[in-house]
Formats: structure tokens, C-alpha cells, sequence
């Protein structure tokens, strides 16, 4: 008999710890995504170290929620192609627009940095009341970026696209164009990289906005709603623990 009680004390726990390892299983299973993106220094950028901190943020919030990501660089038209098709899980380092809404699924706020008109002093302008006050210059922008939904949608003002800023910093210092509608950081940098002094540039007050980056999410993929909350609990765990401001700090940027 004490064979017999000890063979099903035996088979009782292993009921009990197979019961257990089940109900311990993680609700979502580890996945490698696979994030898009251009290079845009200083915020993320092939050549940054660890690829720009948006980058290791990103990471960072994936690991944290048990998943694996990787990042391609490529042209920003081509990266919210595949991403929108589903060949890739995510856009890295997006603005918010309602018309993005509709097409991805957007994470929580990442980072804030601030967006508006750069010129150069020789123009003579450094402020503004509306847009409608700017009509007389034209303003280079990049095609496919959202800038704002007032100034995207501004028929009124002479405005010329670009495929990328460099080029648009190029015409400005060319005398090309007047202005250009861009990210400030993103600026100073291109001026910088492209040889050009920043401190001739004038940032026009007051700026569009104060955009947030984001992530997008293809709604192509399988359970892309559940892989952005995962995200965004992730990103939430390293704000709290602190790897968010570690990584703030070590490249060298305020927090936000």
C-alpha cells in the first residue's frame, strides 16, 4: 500500500506542477519584429552609435516585454510601403497624424522633439503670426513627411517638396528656397554633416509643434494591436526602472 500511496502522491504533483508551469506561460509568445525606418541623425542613423537612441529605446521597450527587434534602414516612401503591406512590423520614429491612424496603428510616445520653419538670418524673419503671413516665400519640404495638418494641408503657401532635407538644407544655403519645414535637431545636424554653419539659420517663432515619435504598426501582421500594447508596456517598464533615462543620458539628450 505504500507503493501504491507514494505512485499517486508521484502522479498528484506532476498534475499539480504541469498545471502550474501552464498557468506561469507567458500570455503572448516571444516574436522578432523587424522595425523600418530612414537615417535621420541624431535620432536614429546607421552610423550613431547602436544605431541613434530611438533606436536602443525601441529595443530596449521590446526586450523588456520579451520580444527581439531588429531595424532596417531604407527611403521613408518605402518604409511606410512595406510596413502598410506587412513585409515589415513596424515604422520607427513616425509623427502622428490622424491619416496615419487610419492606416497604422500608433504606440504610445516615445520621445518629443519640436518642428517648425528654419531660414536663414539673411531673410530678415524670425517670427511669424499665422502661416497665411509666410505666403510670399517658398518653403521646402520633404515629400511624404507629416509636418502638421495646418501647414500640410496650407494650399496657400508656395510650397516645393523635396525627396529628402539634405537636399532641401542644400537649396536653402543655395538660395533656392526661403524656409524649410522640418525638425530642428534634424537641422542643425544635416548642417553640420553637409558643411554648412548652423548659427547662419534662424528657428522661427513660434514653432508648428512639438511632435511626438512613434511607433506604427502594420495592421498586415498578425495581432498587431496586441504586439503595440506589449510595446508600450515595455517602454512603460523602462521609464520606470530607469533604462529609459540611462539611455537619454548617455547619448547625450534631454529627456522628454
Amino acid at each position: 500500500m505504500g507503493l501504491v500511496r507514494k505512485r499517486l502522491h508521484g502522479g498528484w504533483m506532476a498534475l499539480v506542477v504541469a498545471f502550474a508551469l501552464g498557468m506561469a506561460a507567458p500570455a503572448a509568445e516571444a516574436r522578432r519584429v523587424v522595425m523600418a525606418t530612414v537615417p535621420w541623425a541624431p535620432f536614429y542613423a546607421p552610423e550613431l552609435d547602436d544605431e541613434g537612441f530611438i533606436s536602443e529605446i525601441s529595443r530596449a521597450a521590446f526586450n523588456a516585454a520579451g520580444h527581439e527587434a531588429d531595424l532596417e534602414f531604407m527611403p521613408w516612401a518605402r518604409a511606410m510601403l512595406e510596413v502598410r503591406q506587412g513585409d515589415r512590423h513596424l515604422l520607427m520614429g513616425a509623427y502622428y497624424t490622424d491619416e496615419r491612424a487610419e492606416t497604422y496603428i500608433a504606440s504610445d510616445r516615445i520621445y518629443t522633439t519640436s518642428v517648425g520653419l528654419v531660414a536663414l538670418q539673411d531673410l530678415g524673419v524670425t517670427s511669424y503670426g499665422e502661416l497665411r503671413d509666410l505666403s510670399e516665400y517658398t518653403i521646402g519640404y520633404g515629400r511624404g513627411w507629416a509636418t502638421t495638418d495646418e501647414f500640410d494641408n496650407a494650399d496657400y503657401l508656395d510650397k516645393e517638396a523635396a525627396d529628402n532635407n539634405v537636399l532641401n538644407v542644400r537649396k536653402l544655403y543655395a538660395g533656392r528656397i526661403d524656409m524649410i519645414a522640418m525638425n530642428f535637431d534634424r537641422f542643425s545636424q544635416i548642417a553640420e554633416d553637409e558643411g554648412f554653419d548652423p548659427d547662419q539659420a534662424v528657428f522661427l517663432d513660434p514653432p508648428l509643434q512639438s511632435s511626438g515619435l512613434y511607433l506604427m504598426a502594420s495592421r498586415a501582421i498578425d495581432d498587431p494591436e496586441g504586439l503595440v500594447e506589449e510595446f508600450n508596456e515595455g517602454l512603460k517598464t523602462i521609464r520606470e526602472n530607469g533604462r529609459y533615462d540611462e539611455i537619454i543620458e548617455r547619448f547625450g539628450v534631454e529627456g522628454s
